[in-house]
């Protein structure tokens, strides 16, 4: 019989955190595309006979009365998890593949064990998976199925977008954050990060025996190389998902940070997710807004293009507090890949009125130059521009006013 979580005594422990990807994601797509999200909100099914018999026709169920140990595990992972569902276990017939899966109805776990999973795995291993799968399950149920209605609101638009878009890497990341906050659920089972990461390799691995430290270490080696991203299709790298449960087990600040550059890398115009579309307008309204702080810059022409961007921008405000340095100028992020994106759009508003002379494009090398992205935005110039190779260097030197007269 499947074990029912209900039938447990309850002690309350405090709900895990959505991640913060996960939270950004649904805001967006609740404020952005309400209609979609009330139609997959309504395709939510309390059962689904046609799974339950396929399940049951391609595995062994893994009874509680002949593995009482695995349900006693379930029902410690549901109770730290707060959740009460119906959970049915089974081993999956002629699975050579080590792995673990879990289907989810609105009220109902389906955890399929495939390989030897159960003869590699020891029982902490064994709650810690359990804890994982599980939390997939809490994680679809909580908040009215907010986060599970994202996902597959995600999934959909990424199916009928053309080519690899913003929906693409937007299901793929919020995939990976699943796996990430999990991974999490598997920690507050198990209140000791070593099964976890120990189930986790041996189960990619096969091997009967892991060494925690040594793998903790090995993963510190591989992430001291700059630019090492995910490259997985949905669940991130062993490495990474260790160390980012063991930063989340030390409560570390740069978590969010670290997790961004590990699964998002740096910020690219051809790579970005939806959460990424947005980050980048806003710092480009930024950089924009530091261009066109000098009042001479207000322009019809100007004002105009600016609108282009943007319906409701005003050259001559300020940019955003979270895009400025210590000393009040704007800073692109650490790792980026936005030099010749940002360098066509300041070479927009260096050309769109001729009867401001030299002075935008003299402000907008002096710009790029503070940006870190000089020599490219130079190189731009001379090639989209009848500008000498000599006017760069002249208009650099340029001393920008404050004010200009017009006739």
């Amino acid at each position: 019989m499947p074990y029912h979580g209900a039938l447990q005594t309850t002690v309350s422990w405090a709900p895990l955190e959505p991640t913060n990807y996960h939270l950004a994601v649904c805001a967006y797509l609740e404020q952005r595309e309400p209609e979609l999200w009330n139609w997959i909100a309504a395709s939510r099914q309390e059962q689904d006979p046609a799974l339950r018999l396929h399940l049951l026709k391609t595995t062994y169920q893994l009874s509680q009365e002949a593995h009482p140990a695995l349900h006693a595990a379930v029902a410690q992972a549901s109770q730290r998890l707060n959740i009460a569902p119906e959970v049915a276990l089974y081993q999956a017939n002629h699975a050579e593949q080590i792995n673990v899966a879990i289907y989810v109805e609105n009220n109902a776990a389906h955890i399929i064990f495939s390989g030897a999973v159960l003869e590699l795995l020891d029982d902490a291993e064994l709650s810690a998976v359990i804890g994982h799968e599980l939390a997939h399950y809490e994680l679809w149920q909580r908040d009215g199925g907010r986060f599970w209605i994202a996902s597959r609101l995600v999934e959909r638009l990424a199916d009928e977008e053309p080519g690899r878009g913003e929906w693409h890497y937007t299901a793929l990341r919020y995939q990976q954050y699943m796996e990430i906050y999990a991974d999490r659920g598997a920690y507050r089972v198990c209140q000791d990060i070593a099964p976890c990461i120990a189930s986790l390799v041996k189960i990619q691995t096969g091997l009967k025996q892991v060494h925690v430290d040594s793998y903790l270490e090995q993963a510190e080696r591989i992430l001291a190389h700059d630019g090492v991203v995910s490259d997985a299709v949905s669940h991130p790298q062993a490495f990474i998902r260790a160390k980012a449960l063991a930063m989340h087990a030390a409560a570390a600040p740069e978590l969010d940070a670290t997790l961004d550059r590990l699964l998002a890398g740096a910020m690219e115009p051809d790579t970005l997710d939806i959460t990424g579309q947005v980050a980048l307008a806003a710092l480009t309204r930024s950089v924009v807004a530091s261009l066109l702080t000098s009042p001479w810059f207000a322009s019809d022409a100007v004002k105009a293009l600016a609108r282009r961007y943007w319906d409701d921008f005003t050259p001559g405000e300020a940019a955003a507090p979270q895009h400025l340095g210590a000393v009040g100028q704007v800073l692109l992020p650490d790792a980026h890949k936005l030099d010749t994106y940002l360098s066509f759009v300041l070479l927009d508003f260096a050309c769109v009125d001729p009867t401001l002379e030299e002075l935008p494009m003299a402000a907008a090398l002096q710009l790029a130059d503070q940006l870190g992205i000089g020599d490219t935005f130079e190189t731009t110039v001379l090639k989209e521009t009848r500008l000498k190779k000599t006017a760069p260097a002249k208009l650099r030197a340029m001393v920008i006013p404050t004010h200009i007269d017009r006739p």
